[in-house]
């Protein structure tokens, strides 16, 4: 009776870590050269994700800026005005 209450646990245990697929995640952590590629593209993919979400709220912000300070502050809006056509000059 023991012994089949035994076998029954280490068949669950068995079955469970199958479930995790902890085989195949020792083989990933064993392979030295897959995680450093792993981490590298990781890497470069949040490296672009980051560079893609400044760029578009980058641009959000000036052109709300530049709706914003045109009309409301006289002094300011004049000043970030000549910045914005010293910037469209420069990059055409």
């Amino acid at each position: 009776m023991a012994h089949e209450r035994l076998f029954h646990k280490i068949e669950r245990l068995s079955m469970t870590l199958e479930r995790m697929q902890l085989d195949e995640y020792l083989k990933f952590v064993s392979d030295k050269k897959r995680m450093l590629l792993m981490a590298l593209m990781g890497g470069v993919m949040r490296g672009v994700g980051f560079m893609f979400g400044f760029s578009v709220i980058g641009a959000i912000v000036v052109t709300l800026l530049r709706g914003l300070l045109y009309d409301s502050i006289p002094g300011i809006g004049s000043f970030f005005a000549e910045v914005m056509n010293e910037i469209e000059t420069r990059t055409r």
